[in-house]
């Protein structure tokens, strides 16, 4: 959350992200969650590129690092564009906070573990289980979400780990 603080205070108008992958979990709470990044889905976001990269500088944070040997200590904002998961446009969105010119969204949660069910690693499945615990969604709101994802073989992919993601979740819980 800091990080959004710093980028808020820095940023002279109103800025949009839409955060994917592990930062909406870390900053809903997830315990043992921790990464040096955070996933900016593109599509789904409003800002200026130039404006945006100024801000993250003086925040102390890499924008768009590419190809670059990073430093595994560095810090850095990663935009992600249509690829290894593809979300639906116009997804609805929740908010995750408002840092003074920055406001940070993430999909429905629903649609978060889907695209990681269509990714399928296992730190991913984790995260879908950890997701679907925590709000208690259910197989079925999965599936519709993964129903909404525009590429087959990513919702086939998802639809195959929809049942590891709950033996994960049960093998969890609180007995």
């Amino acid at each position: 959350m800091e990080i959004f603080e710093a980028l808020g205070d820095t940023l002279a108008k109103p800025t949009t992200i839409c955060v994917i992958g592990s930062s909406p979990g870390i900053a809903s709470g997830q315990p043992e969650r921790q990464a040096p990044y955070i996933d900016v889905w593109r599509q789904e976001s409003s800002y200026d590129e130039s404006t945006f990269r100024r801000a993250c500088e003086q925040a102390g944070v890499l924008f768009d690092p590419r190809g670059e040997h990073l430093d595994p200590e560095e810090i850095y904002v990663q935009v992600v564009r249509k690829g290894i998961v593809n979300l639906p446009p116009g997804f609805e969105v929740e908010s995750v906070g408002e840092f003074g010119n920055l406001r940070v969204v993430m999909p429905d949660p629903s649609l978060l573990v889907a695209g990681k069910l269509a990714r399928g690693m296992p730190r991913d499945v984790e995260d879908a289980a950890w997701w679907m615990r925590e709000r208690a969604l259910t197989a079925d709101d999965i599936r519709r979400a993964i129903g909404a994802l525009p590429d087959p073989i990513q919702r086939e992919t998802a639809s195959e780990n929809v049942v590891l993601a709950e033996l994960v979740g049960s093998e969890r819980s609180p007995k």
